[in-house]
């Protein structure tokens, strides 16, 4: 059995995925700084996980994190989906700002990321997959940041494509627009619709649009170095 670990497992993404990335031949493995919250989640929704709590801006607790991990193998998958977002217009934004958004939504990944290769190379195999956003493509007014913290990500993962080619281990992005998940049900119903007018499909996606896609890029040992789009039509490269 192989184990997919999740990073940012609290989050609701992350939760509405979950049911759809266990099977018989994965084991997930899910980190969040609420280890108790999440581990009521998955009881209330029958999700098998193992769940560690980790802040994955500091360095001992990722490692602590993936030390964890080896006692059931190792990481076979790593999906960097810890982040937070940002809003804030670029003449109002500080380094100091910027800095600490990145620690997340960038160095998070960097740390989880040059952990779990180790084992990846030792085994012969492995699939990293970051979750990036429509908006490192397609802006919006005030994502400055997390425009650069997106963007950082998904040259960072074709760096490691690169890295990795022969190693039987790729790298990947999934770039996502507006799914039916997670921040998108506190926005109130006027700006869903004005946002839902701005996608040529004029429809929000599905949690388990995201699911396929990382099922794809596991079984898919000739992608590497991609960004995925699901975003219906919202930005096309």
């Amino acid at each position: 059995m192989k184990n997919i670990l999740l990073t940012g497992g609290g989050g609701g993404i992350a939760k509405a995925i979950a049911p759809f990335l266990t099977s018989e031949s994965y084991r997930l493995l899910l980190t969040t700084r609420a280890a108790d919250s999440l581990k009521l989640f998955c009881e209330e929704h029958s999700i098998p996980a193992e769940i560690f709590g980790a802040d994955l801006t500091l360095p001992a607790e990722v490692e602590a994190l993936f030390e964890w991990t080896e006692t059931f193998g190792g990481v076979d998958v790593l999906i960097n989906n810890a982040g937070v977002s940002h809003a804030s217009a670029s003449w109002k934004l500080t380094a100091d700002e910027l800095h600490r958004l990145m620690e997340v939504n960038f160095y998070s990944a960097v740390r989880c990321t040059q952990l779990a290769l180790q084992g990846m190379r030792a085994k012969g195999f492995g699939r990293i997959i970051s979750v990036s956003s429509v908006v490192a493509h397609k802006p919006a007014f005030g994502t400055s940041a997390y425009t650069a913290s997106k963007s950082a990500l998904e040259g960072y993962m074709r760096g490691v494509a690169i890295d990795t080619a022969t190693k039987g281990i790729t790298a990947n992005t999934i770039a996502y627009g507006y799914m039916n998940a997670g921040m998108l049900n506190d926005v109130p119903s006027p700006i869903l619709e004005a946002i839902k007018q701005g996608i040529p499909q004029e429809q929000f996606g599905r949690p388990e649009q995201i699911a396929d896609a990382i099922r794809y890029l596991i079984e898919s040992e000739y992608t590497t170095g991609q960004t995925l789009h699901l975003n219906g039509g919202q930005w096309m490269p």
